[in-house]
């Protein structure tokens, strides 16, 4: 008997293009990938990829989107159930152990962004929303005495300047020429929320 086709769902098969574009993108650059290429890895045609994104920068949007929004869910669920010192704790450990293939993906959107508007404005979006966790984990812990934060949202403004810089440089260099740039990361959180040398990497144990 011929083998039955199971025949996908519109959502499902919307994923699987997704999944496939980030499977490239680690590879070749989020501003790399063509519906061709795409079509290749799942064995479909051209076609059927535009059918579920017109364009290409409608798949290079989608994915970046997904990537981050997994990001910074996990960020939330920190946020919900964990005291702010320990939730900033797991925010810095998380994005100092973000993984080289995600690093890459983010690296790629900004580099691809001034050339696409809609990349950029889903980029410019998904950072301020990472902004937005990390200043209400500050703004919670100045409320409870945790911190000595003047300004929450200029604080998590200038740890994620400092973080983003040492992903760059971790992912282009993982020689780590410079040090330990990790100490250096954990260190000046430290001194940015006011908490004692060494407390806050201690809570992330």
């Amino acid at each position: 008997m011929p083998k039955k086709v199971t025949r996908r769902s519109p959502e499902e098969r919307r994923q699987e293009i997704v999944d496939a574009a980030l499977s490239l993108a680690d590879s070749v650059g989020l501003d790399r990938i063509t519906s061709r290429d795409v079509a290749q890895v799942l064995g479909v045609t051209s076609g059927l990829i535009h059918h579920y994104f017109p364009t290409v920068d409608e798949l290079v949007v989608a994915a970046f989107a997904q990537t981050a929004a997994a990001h910074h869910d996990q960020d939330r669920q920190a946020l919900r159930e964990l005291r702010p010192a320990e939730a900033l704790a797991a925010l810095v450990g998380r994005m100092l152990g973000l993984g080289t293939e995600e690093a890459r993906i983010w690296m790629s959107a900004w580099v691809a962004a001034p050339r696409r508007p809609e990349l950029a404005a889903e980029v410019d979006r998904r950072m301020l929303d990472g902004l937005d966790v990390l200043t209400e984990i500050l703004r919670l812990g100045r409320a409870e005495g945790a911190f000595k934060v003047v300004d929450p949202k200029a604080s998590a403004l200038r740890i994620l300047v400092l973080v983003d810089g040492v992903l760059v440089q971790t992912s282009m260099r993982g020689d780590a020429p410079y040090g330990d740039v990790h100490a250096l990361v954990w260190d000046t959180v430290e001194r940015e929320v006011g908490m004692d040398h060494g407390s806050l990497r201690s809570a992330s144990a």
